[in-house]
């Protein structure tokens, strides 16, 4: 199950990287489907973790230790970080749609590191192009 929930999101974020101006990537900047398919994933194994860890809340640090502490915790985890690296990711594309490769370096801290990745792109957004550094009516500046 690790395997495929991993491989799930790998052609989005490779699409990104090594063509981040094909249709390809546009096509994956533009559909919500992905994130349907992880949302729904997650939504299951948590619902999977929330029935069978016991202890398990989110209410103390010991209550999300106990989540996360069995196989279906810690795989709900690891969906929920790659449906919202991917997502974040998928921001950062549509708000400087020109960067390019430029970019590649960013959506790599992102799916290794999620909030450094944005971090990074918060700190270059006026140089790679955002919306920050557009006019407000160039489309692709929203979630």
């Amino acid at each position: 199950m690790f395997k495929i929930i991993n491989a799930l999101p790998m052609p989005i974020w490779l699409t990104w990287v090594l063509a981040p101006k094909s249709k390809a990537a546009r096509y994956f900047c533009d559909a919500l489907w992905p994130w349907a398919v992880l949302g729904a994933v997650y939504a299951a194994l948590i619902a999977a973790s929330l029935g069978g860890e016991a202890g398990g809340s989110l209410s103390s640090l010991e209550g999300v230790m106990a989540l996360f502490d069995g196989e279906w915790g810690a795989l709900a985890g690891w969906a929920h970080y790659l449906c919202f690296d991917l997502f974040v990711a998928r921001w950062i594309m549509r708000d400087a749609p020109e960067a390019g490769y430029k970019l590649a370096p960013i959506l790599i801290l992102t799916v290794m590191f999620g909030p450094v990745g944005l971090l990074s792109y918060a700190a270059l957004r006026g140089w790679l192009g955002g919306a920050e550094g557009r006019d407000p009516g160039v489309a692709g500046g929203s979630i």
